[in-house]
């Protein structure tokens, strides 16, 4: 009987740090490949395909670029970062961060006119979630992109309890690309501020090029 108690306890252990090690080290659904994605140049370091796989993502923080997949009857686009806008992370209609673009003023200015189609989206997709259905798990990206500017990442939708292994787990992955395209945005803002620094450089220059040149 001790031994049998001895042993559903060393089963019981081992599950629960089974459970701890998962949560503590998340997948981020990502992988590191030299292969290119198929019909395309990129080759991603990171990717991520959605839950309803649909909507995915991949970066190269090598060229600075973004892979957005929309459904698998319509090709990737890859953008460069300066034409990153926004990235939303939404937990049933709760908005837990918001990373944007801060320059230049064209594209903040863009930015600010997707806000109201951004927001009806992240009511019309979390609705159920909020009537206590489905709880939903999305990244919402924006990019500069005048007749698709709006992408869905979905990485929970499905019944399931808030605090529970599998929604912690959906929510860290989640919460690791959102930190990933932040990143890039401030990436994005630094790079614009530097050409135009050196493009406000180069009238300066140029004419004290021509007085000496005198």
């Amino acid at each position: 009987m001790d031994a049998m108690f001895l042993f559903l306890l060393f089963v019981v252990f081992m599950t629960i740090l089974g459970l701890f090690l998962i949560l503590s080290n998340p997948s981020t659904g990502s992988s590191a490949s030299t292969e290119k994605i198929e019909g395309t140049d990129f080759i991603p370091s990171q990717m991520f395909m959605g839950d309803d796989g649909l909507g995915g993502l991949a970066v190269n923080e090598r060229t600075k670029q973004l892979c957005l997949f929309t459904s698998p009857e319509v090709s990737p686009r890859i953008l460069p970062i300066a034409d990153f806008i926004s990235t939303d992370l939404v937990k049933n209609g709760e908005k837990l961060g918001e990373g944007i673009r801060s320059f230049p003023q064209q594209v903040v200015t863009y930015g600010q006119g997707l806000r109201h189609q951004k927001e009806a989206l992240i009511t019309n997709l979390h609705m159920d979630a909020a009537n206590g259905g489905n709880s939903r798990i999305d990244l919402i990206i924006a990019v500069h992109d005048e007749e698709d500017p709006l992408l869905i990442v979905n990485f929970l939708d499905m019944e399931t309890t808030e605090g529970g292994i599998l929604f912690e787990k959906s929510l860290s992955t989640a919460t690791h690309w959102h930190n990933v395209l932040d990143g890039l945005i401030l990436e994005a803002d630094q790079c614009a501020q530097s050409q135009a620094k050196a493009k406000a450089k180069a009238p300066k220059q140029k004419k004290a090029l021509a007085k000496s040149a005198r």
